[in-house]
């Protein structure tokens, strides 16, 4: 009873149990094993197998996947690229939604109680299989209850053959039309609704349509069986019709008047930065179209996010798990000035000659004392970034910054003030001038740097390789093992992007709103002024306002745009690099302390580390490999 009441929280659900007990006799919470006459047995068994279903959802807390990419790391691992798309190939949680399915359809319901949670059924059956076919292209589609069809030791009618991939996305796009159809429009708390259903159908649609236009870019290669079979296999041809029920979709959704962007109109850049965090604090019903609530006064459950904090605000083995690179920050631009607040180029300034493009795989023998004046000099350690996005203000642990109350020192180095440099030095000895104690890595004991100490201190597995990290979610109270901190899936901002996507992409819908839609998004990051509609400006929000959300992931994954084999040039998403950092530096050879800051590979990126690590993903990559094929006796994708 305790492990199903979790379930019921976790799916955001308000109600009570009643005489549920002979529900789960026997069953040990494994809900595949509860037949139909017991689903029957009362609402509330409805109601438990449906809270279950939610709870099995794909995507449904934070992620890391966004590692995969150039804009996050682990902390302390060693830099690593792929696509890392989730999939999701459970047919034991498919046939429990075609049980309940089944057990609605005959249950003793009023009828607009019955079409409601079959349009519940239909989304979440959908949402399983979304994730199925995003990563293994066709598959078996099950979409009644095989539990009569095993009859005297016959297997044969449990085979299901693939569809092909195409056959695959439009069965999931009618399912999610027909969940819209079925359910009411109010919103049901944190469960699915006519627009949620919509929201979910605008994703898909949209990464059928990018994938469709892009699947030539990574084509696979056109021997195996699946390819022939068109089981792994999708043409420009398509995109149109998907582009179109994406736009559809998502203006629907923009248009219920339902939701919206919280905070959309912030007076100032504190302003927006403090909306920005606070969004990520509780779940906004405004922005959120679906999500999951922590909120619920449990220590059993959290959003899993409780090792990403740095070093300084968190506890246990767990801390400062997840970095932020140097290439996710020059994605943010700066404002011009916090009056006029228009766009301007995000690459951090750390060079006097503005030459930006490069770095240094070995500072420490590579920056010498010759070398400081080459430097931009800051007077602040946190000087860079007074001007920075406000998300980027909101959502990053930066050198300089202040979070619960404290500042989140980080420096990997110093220049003496007999002009020296240390990079990277051997010991955390500080250095007073001018009546202050100054430190290599920013401060002193626990209090010191969670950048990258040589192993010279008991905390030294706590550190980072880079000198940002993550705040987006980090509950800015507290530290806690188990944060309640809320996960959105789909937030209002996507509808905005998905529109100006799909419209920039086929030259349909409306583009001057399409536009609006786009400037919307930044205005509500504080900027005052309005950007083109262009693809490279909507993929820069996509970057910077789902960043960390594991959301460019997947559109690198839907664009096939990640790196390839060839490094081809002319794919504005996969240009060639490598992750970066920043070392910060204190100067102090001057007439006052001043900040210096070094572009570098991370110490652990470097080949007198032992890292030989490329940046490529082969086309066959975009496709995971089917799970048993050979049991399931359908074809395998490699083949």
């Amino acid at each position: 009873m305790k492990k199903i009441f979790k379930y019921i929280l976790l799916a955001g659900l308000s109600f009570s149990l009643v005489s549920c007990d002979k529900f789960f006799d026997n069953a040990e919470g494994d809900l595949n094993l509860v037949s139909a006459e017991d689903l029957l047995a009362s609402n509330s068994g409805l109601l438990s197998l449906l809270a279950n279903l939610y709870s099995a959802l794909p995507d449904m807390s934070v992620s890391t996947g966004d590692q995969s990419q150039m804009f996050a790391n682990g902390s302390r691992s060693t830099p690593s690229y792929g696509t890392s798309v989730s999939g999701f190939w459970n047919y034991g949680n498919i046939r429990a939604v075609n049980n309940f399915l089944q057990a609605v359809e005959n249950a003793d319901l009023d009828e607009p109680t019955k079409q409601a949670y079959t349009g519940e059924g239909l989304f979440i059956r959908a949402c399983y299989y979304f994730a199925s076919v995003r990563i293994y292209g066709g598959i078996p589609i099950v979409d009644i209850s095989l539990d009569d069809k095993y009859v005297d030791g016959d297997a044969s009618a449990l085979y299901y053959p693939r569809s092909t991939e195409k056959e695959s996305w439009d069965w999931v796009l009618d399912q999610l039309q027909q969940a819209a159809d079925l359910m009411p429009a109010e919103k049901k708390g944190l469960r699915a609704n006519k627009y949620v259903a919509l929201a979910m159908k605008a994703r898909v649609a949209l990464w059928a349509a990018s994938e469709s236009k892009y699947w030539n870019r990574a084509p696979i290669n056109s021997s195996y069986t699946a390819v022939q079979k068109k089981l792994t296999y999708m043409e420009a041809s398509y995109a149109d019709a998907y582009y179109k029920m994406a736009i559809d979709a998502s203006k629907q959704v923009i248009e219920s008047g339902l939701y919206g962007l919280a905070g959309e109109a912030p007076g100032s850049i504190s302003a927006a930065r403090d909306n920005f965090i606070d969004l990520f604090q509780t779940y906004n019903a405004t922005e959120g179209i679906f999500g999951r609530s922590y909120n619920i006064g449990s220590q059993n459950s959290g959003n899993g996010n409780q090792g990403w904090g740095p070093n300084q605000l968190v506890t246990g083995y767990l801390q400062g798990t997840y970095a932020v690179t140097l290439n996710l920050a020059d994605e943010y631009d700066y404002y011009t000035n916090a009056d006029a607040r228009e766009r301007a180029n995000g690459k951090i300034a750390t060079r006097v000659d503005g030459n930006e493009d490069s770095y240094m795989t070995y500072p420490q023998t590579e920056f010498t004392a010759a070398k400081v004046a080459d430097f931009k000099h800051y007077d602040s350690p946190d000087g860079p970034f007074a001007l920075k996005d406000a998300r980027f203000q909101a959502w990053v642990a930066y050198p300089g910054n202040k979070f619960r109350g404290k500042t989140l020192n980080n420096e990997g180095g110093m220049v003496m003030p007999d002009g020296s440099v240390k990079v990277y030095p051997l010991d955390n000895t500080g250095v007073e001038f001018q009546g202050v104690t100054y430190y290599p890595y920013g401060g002193d004991g626990e209090d010191n740097s969670f950048f990258y100490h040589l192993n010279v201190d008991i905390n030294d597995s706590n550190r980072a390789f880079y000198c940002f990290q993550i705040l987006k979610g980090i509950d800015k109270t507290q530290n806690t093992q188990t944060p309640q901190t809320p996960c959105y899936n789909i937030r209002f901002p996507e509808m905005l992007l998905t529109y100006a996507e799909a419209v920039v992409e086929s030259n349909q819908g409306d583009k001057a709103k399409a536009a609006e839609y786009l400037n919307a998004v930044r205005h509500r990051a504080g900027f005052k002024d309005n950007v083109a509609l262009t693809l490279e400006n909507v993929l820069h929000e996509w970057k910077v306002e789902f960043a960390l959300e594991n959301k460019w992931t997947n559109v690198l994954h839907r664009r096939r745009a990640f790196y390839n084999p060839d490094n081809t040039p002319g794919v504005e998403e996969g240009s060639v690099g490598k992750k970066l950092t920043l070392v910060p530096m204190v100067d102090l050879s001057g007439s006052k302390a001043q900040w210096i800051f070094l572009r570098a590979v991370p110490y652990n990126a470097t080949p007198n580390q032992g890292y030989s690590g490329t940046l490529r993903v082969q086309a066959e990559d975009y496709y995971g490999q089917i799970p048993n094929y050979q049991k399931n006796r359908i074809e395998p994708n490699n083949k």
